[in-house]
């Protein structure tokens, strides 16, 4: 999952850097890129909340034993999408 995960995010930083190429607004990089780390990184701690809250298995209405992902590892995978996209910006930044 987490493998999945960081080449979803490095395939994210590959099109917003063509897309930033083409329309040659590399403020795009900084912008498109970090909103998404920023995103991804919302949405790993909220599932990472919601797995202690309910546990790995449950939901709020059904007492659901078998869960084919655990919340945990949506939580890895989403922190993993946002490795790239928070790097890129951050060196885009830094570059200036």
């Amino acid at each position: 999952m987490i493998k999945k995960g960081f080449i979803a995010g490095i395939v994210t930083v590959g099109i917003v850097l063509a897309l930033a190429a083409f329309t040659e607004k590399s403020s795009y990089l900084s912008f498109v890129s970090g909103t998404m780390g920023a995103v991804s990184l919302v949405l790993a701690l909220a599932y990472l909340i919601d797995s202690i809250v309910l546990g790995s298995t449950g939901t709020f209405f059904s007492a659901k034993k078998t869960r084919k992902v655990s919340r945990v590892e949506d939580a890895k995978r989403f922190g993993a999408i946002a490795v790239p996209n928070i790097l890129a910006a951050l060196i885009y930044v830094a570059a200036g």
